[in-house]
């Protein structure tokens, strides 16, 4: 027995078993229950969604010996000639490859003649919209007074290419998408049917590939099964269709939104070499941050919103591109390295209320950042840089490597936290960022810093930052000392310097500060 795909196995036979356009049906079982027939219709929507099925089921209803509650009976011998193709009076047309004027013309001709076999000639004309202006024209009269016995459908995906002069002489419906919901509901049918056990996080997978469409639902479904084991799984799907794992799609979302250029890029690179397509990719990324957008605090919002808008620009670059994966690692480390996002605030009056959440948030991004770069160990430091350096209360350095002191001789420094933020509250990030890897000592004259890291070293070094010491020091502890700063080289670290890294790495940054 000859094959049948399982999107024409189960084609709706009656305008009941249409799913998810109840509206649309319902009037044109109620237009043939009444006797009133309008000469021409335009049917609407995306693919995959009812548009030629409802046709066929309408030629037959309002032809049918035999009708029900403007339902064909599909048993009488009219029906059955309809669905076996077997009266010429019923005519399917695809404009995507019949789309001249000439073909149009030979349609002209037809009408003139009464039929043969049916009340009704009905012409149902695919993807209408690739009519030519020449066919359009053509068409246009007919359409507009044809005979009593002749019915045009236009069935199309693209309603907007359609002449407006075409569109105001023909009733016109619009088929939606269908539900996540009902999807599942009839590709457990089909797969009952069918008599497949399967999973029902591979059904809801399915649906969602879909995007709205059952004959897609339905394609899927059918390629699953024939290169699945007894039993369909959600894994089965993933591995078949040539998607990523959610797992996957969560990893790179999340170095995107920590600023983790490194884990993003890098996971990426593992999928290139699976030859994952890209666009996919792009997609369940897009969708991705779709769903974290829903969930996200107002601080995080904008900048979600703004990853969003790049991914869907970026699904187009893509396209047009030689190099995708040169285009695609390239955003992706555009979005991990842009901190001005995250402080897009809409008025000034948001401003206040909103800051410290923003200033946290990138205090913890800038910290991991640090750590992560820290923990690569691919760059040490070989650049030689002072050992110590005093900064007195004139403002003036001095090398003074020969002196030295004892720890246990000196006060140390317990109000580190409090220390922390007050240097938020002065906005200097950086400098926040070199508490965490310092110690400090005092006494009645001198305080000493101490720091066995290169970057805290490098930004503590700075005059604003001691500055910012400073102040801090006089004004909340009343201590108005010599601060010396000193380095002290670990030979069980490998310390990275932060921006050299960026720098060595093309890397786009920010001065926090």
């Amino acid at each position: 027995m000859e094959y049948v795909a399982l999107y024409r196995k189960y084609r709706p036979d009656t305008f009941d078993k249409i799913l998810g356009q109840e509206s649309v049906t319902k009037i044109l079982k109620n237009q043939i229950k009444n006797g009133k027939i309008s000469h021409a219709y335009i049917f609407s929507g995306s693919r995959g969604t009812g548009k030629t099925s409802a046709a066929k089921v309408f030629a037959r209803a309002i032809n049918c010996l035999n009708p029900h509650d403007g339902e064909p009976c599909n048993e009488c011998e009219v029906c059955k000639n309809i669905m076996n193709s077997n009266i010429t009076d019923v005519v399917e047309m695809d404009a995507a490859s019949n789309n001249s004027v000439e073909n149009i013309r030979q349609i002209r001709q037809e009408v003139q003649y009464a039929t043969v076999d049916v009340k009704y000639r009905v012409y149902i004309i695919d993807e209408a919209h690739m009519l030519t202006t020449s066919a359009f024209n053509a068409l246009l009269k007919t359409l507009e007074e044809p005979p009593k016995n002749v019915v045009f459908i236009l069935a199309t995906t693209e309603q907007h290419k359609i002449p407006v002069t075409i569109l105001s002489r023909c009733l016109r419906f619009e088929f939606n998408r269908l539900s996540d919901d009902m999807l599942v509901s009839n590709l457990k049918y089909v797969l009952e049917q069918e008599k497949i056990d399967y999973d029902e996080e591979a059904c809801k997978y399915i649906a969602k590939l879909a995007d709205g469409g059952m004959r897609d639902a339905l394609s899927i479904l059918e390629r699953c099964i024939f290169e699945s084991d007894k039993k369909l799984t959600y894994e089965d799907v993933i591995n078949i269709v040539g998607l990523t794992h959610k797992d996957v799609i969560n990893k790179i979302s999340n170095a995107i939104l920590n600023y983790d250029a490194i884990l993003a890029v890098s996971t990426i690179d593992e999928l290139i070499k699976k030859s994952v397509d890209l666009r996919q990719l792009t997609t369940q990324l897009t969708e991705n941050f779709l769903e974290i957008l829903i969930n996200s605090n107002e601080s995080q919002k904008q900048r979600i919103i703004n990853i969003i808008d790049r991914l869907s620009k970026l699904d187009n670059d893509i396209r047009l591109t030689t190099r995708p994966a040169i285009v695609l690692k390239s955003s992706i480390i555009g979005m991990c390295n842009n901190f001005s996002e995250s402080t897009n605030l809409e008025s000034n009056d948001t401003k206040n209320t909103n800051e410290n959440n923003v200033l946290m948030q990138k205090i913890s991004i800038l910290e991991n950042k640090i750590l992560q770069l820290e923990k690569q160990k691919q760059h040490s430091v070989t650049n030689v840089i002072p050992r110590e350096v005093k900064i007195n209360n004139n403002e003036k350095k001095q090398n003074i490597a020969s002196q030295d002191f004892d720890k246990s001789s000196l006060n140390k420094f317990e109000n580190m936290e409090e220390l922390k933020k007050l240097v938020i509250d002065a906005q200097k990030l950086k400098l926040y960022s070199a508490l965490n890897y310092i110690d400090i000592y005092f006494n009645d004259t001198q305080m000493y810093i101490i720091t066995q890291n290169s970057f805290a070293y490098d930004i503590l070094k700075l005059k604003e930052s001691i500055d910012t010491l400073k102040n801090i020091f006089i004004e909340k502890y009343s201590l108005n000392l010599d601060m010396i700063l000193k380095f002290e080289n670990s030979e069980e670290s490998s310390e990275v310097n932060l921006e050299k890294y960026l720098k060595d790495k093309n890397i786009k940054y920010t001065n926090l500060d």
